[in-house]
């Protein structure tokens, strides 16, 4: 009776402990989806609860900001010799690994492709500007959560007719260890042109403040669109300018500073002698202008330059004696 009693307890120890196992073992729980930041996935990264196996490594991880897919078979694999028990009870057939990363800035990418294309492209001067478009928006290129933002082009491959390119990168740039990275796009030379940025009536004077930049393509920019400060500033337009278009040279000019009709002061030298003498405008003029002044002590008409805001400057070349400026 007592053997028996015994033999019963025996029995029920090792259910206990059989079953105590299996909950163990049922405990870790394979995730479906997973984000690392290291070079290695690892069974702690895949499961929920890997116990001394979590530091067991899998696969190698991404690149960063890249997915990538580990077989199930190929987990469970190391899970069994890891002395992991686990039971795929939800049919999966892989798990998606993503690498966290830091994202080298689109604009640093491009200015390391548009450089390298520049120096290997002889038809280019090296003070040209390009811009680079990617084939998917964007370059996507991330690096290690602890690893600088630096890319570096190890290959490209240039259409000079089409602006095409493909190239090879590699980021960090310094890292000789990290995988090198593909994209792809297209580059063209481009032209940053100043625009106004609001409505200036004709007659009034374009300043520096009202000017913003826009990039174009090279090939838009033609020899009589304005493209530096120096073109448009101070100078006023000849008719209302849309706001945010390239400007022609013929849409400003010089700001009038004498108006038909008015009268003004005009000056001639001769050797040490300054005479002084008003006159009436017959043409309107900016500074630099030649116009046609009447003189009405002679009632002859006279040519001069516009020297400011209603002074005129009278050559010597085709005028007549000084004397008939007071006549």
């Amino acid at each position: 009776m007592f053997s028996g009693m015994r033999h019963s307890v025996l029995m029920l120890a090792a259910v206990t402990v059989v079953t105590g196992f299996t909950a163990r073992a049922d405990a870790a729980a394979l995730r479906s989806d997973v984000t690392v930041s290291g070079n290695a996935v690892t069974l702690g990264d895949l499961f929920d609860d890997a116990g001394d196996a979590a530091r067991v490594i899998v696969a190698d991880a991404p690149a960063p900001g890249l997915t990538t897919d580990i077989s199930v078979s190929r987990i469970s694999l190391a899970a069994r010799r890891s002395g992991l028990a686990w039971h795929n009870t939800t049919g999966l057939t892989h798990v998606t690994v993503a690498r966290a990363g830091i994202a080298v800035p689109d604009a640093e990418v491009s200015s390391v492709i548009a450089s390298a294309i520049i120096a290997s492209t002889p038809s280019l001067m090296p003070s040209a500007k390009l811009q680079v478009d990617f084939a998917n928006g964007a370059a996507g290129i991330q690096v290690g959560m602890d690893a600088p933002a630096t890319v570096k082009v190890e290959q490209i491959a240039t259409n000079p007719r089409t602006g095409a390119f493909d190239a090879l990168l590699r980021a960090p740039a310094n890292d000789l260890t990290a995988p090198l990275r593909h994209v792809s796009g297209r580059a063209y030379p481009v032209a940053d042109v100043p625009v106004l940025t609001r409505e200036i009536a004709p007659g009034d004077v374009v300043r520096a403040q009202d000017i913003d930049w826009v990039r174009l393509p090279a090939m838009r920019v033609s020899q009589n669109i304005i493209t530096s400060l120096d073109q448009l500033v101070g100078m006023s337009p000849r008719h209302q300018i849309r706001l945010g278009e390239p400007i022609r040279t013929t849409d400003v000019q010089a700001p009038l500073v004498v108006s038909k009709g008015m009268q003004v002061d005009m000056t001639y030298a001769i050797g040490s002698l300054t005479l002084l003498a008003r006159g009436r405008a017959l043409q309107s003029g900016a500074v630099g202008d030649t116009v046609d002044v009447l003189n009405p002590r002679s009632n002859r008409t006279i040519q001069g330059i516009v020297e400011g805001p209603n002074m005129v400057r009278i050559e010597a070349l085709g005028v007549p004696h000084p004397a008939e400026l007071k006549s």
